[in-house]
């Protein structure tokens, strides 16, 4: 879900928490005694409507949806009105709450089935994979959604299996060395940032979960969970900045930033390298590691035409610049000029 930054996005989302509140307060007791209201099965209607209808039309105003998402976000507005309001006016409507939740489960049955059917194509999904002949990062989702299908359910749930990959089955993997390599990690203290935040949340973990344990057994629960997903997603981006360097081979150029945004672009389809110019806006994406002091891109590479970049969690973006910082600009810049695809090198 994308927000779209649009001024009808803005006045979508004001007017989203407008129905939400005058749905939540017409069936407040206080309120009603206080307008003097008698609610009927209109008043009903007129809530089913909002919150079944009006409310997706709002989001999807305001954000980028998928179908799934959309029918998601349906079947949470009856759920929302089944919350707001009372029994006695609900009842006659509960077939409508039910086939919601029904459509909801089919839809939950038919991804479980996605995901046993990835399963059963493991074979295939890496013959697949070999023939790419690239590291996981960037062909495990290409692979899948060519042999099996491209549901956003299933970016995710690979984009998950890629974290638990890299985060302990990768470490006997090497780096590649060829003259197209070009680290953007080593003059960084990248590395030392995430095994510092792994470090704090293993403390964390320890004091704060016991001291919740005996006030929320569930809340210290759910805590350890996210802990435990943190400190597993920083191992995975600590393995994937040392065995993904910045590449180019075979007539592309290979880019990374961790799990979070990662491309493919042919070196035919780079139109300009401007070094040493600024961002151009805020929307543009950057793959610079993170330091102890604040660091700037080195250049703005300008695409002919838009490339697909895989974002987290497997989302997907179309790109038409992107910014970057290695270890060594003039070494990237002496094999852009050598490969000889690159119209303006500034």
């Amino acid at each position: 879900m994308v927000y779209r930054k649009t001024k009808y996005a803005n006045i979508a989302i004001a007017l989203l928490f407008l129905v939400l509140s005058t749905n939540f307060l017409i069936y407040q007791s206080s309120v009603q005694d206080y307008l003097s209201l008698q609610l009927n099965n209109g008043a009903v209607v007129g809530s089913l409507i909002d919150l079944a209808i009006i409310v997706p039309l709002l989001m999807y105003v305001a954000f980028k949806l998928s179908i799934k998402q959309t029918i998601g976000i349906i079947v949470a507005g009856l759920v929302i009105a089944r919350i707001f309001i009372p029994n006695e006016l609900f009842s006659p409507f509960t077939g409508i709450f039910y086939a919601g939740i029904v459509l909801e489960m089919l839809l939950i049955v038919a991804e479980i089935t996605l995901i046993f059917l990835v399963i059963w194509k493991i074979p295939k999904i890496r013959l697949q994979m070999k023939q790419v002949n690239e590291g996981a990062l960037f062909s495990l989702l290409p692979s899948v959604e060519k042999v099996v299908t491209k549901n956003i359910l299933i970016r995710v749930v690979m984009s998950e299996f890629l974290m638990m990959y890299y985060a302990f089955f990768s470490w006997n993997k090497k780096a590649p060395n060829h003259e197209g390599v070009v680290t953007m990690h080593k003059k960084t203290s990248a590395i030392a940032i995430h095994m510092m935040l792994i470090h704090a949340i293993l403390i964390e973990t320890i004091g704060l979960h016991w001291w919740l344990h005996d006030k929320s057994l569930v809340l210290s629960i759910i805590l350890l969970i996210l802990n435990i997903y943190s400190v597993f997603f920083f191992m995975a981006e600590i393995q994937i900045m040392k065995l993904h360097p910045m590449e180019v081979k075979n007539g592309k150029l290979y880019i990374s930033q961790g799990l979070s945004t990662r491309i493919i672009v042919p070196l035919n389809l780079i139109n300009e390298v401007n070094w040493g110019a600024k961002v151009p806006n805020k929307n543009t994406v950057q793959f610079v590691y993170k330091d102890f002091e604040p660091v700037e891109p080195q250049a703005i590479i300008h695409l002919s035409r838009p490339v697909e970049a895989t974002m987290f969690m497997g989302m997907k973006k179309s790109i038409t610049e992107f910014a970057i910082r290695v270890d060594e600009p003039e070494r990237l810049k002496l094999i852009l000029s050598n490969e000889g695809d690159t119209k303006h090198l500034t």
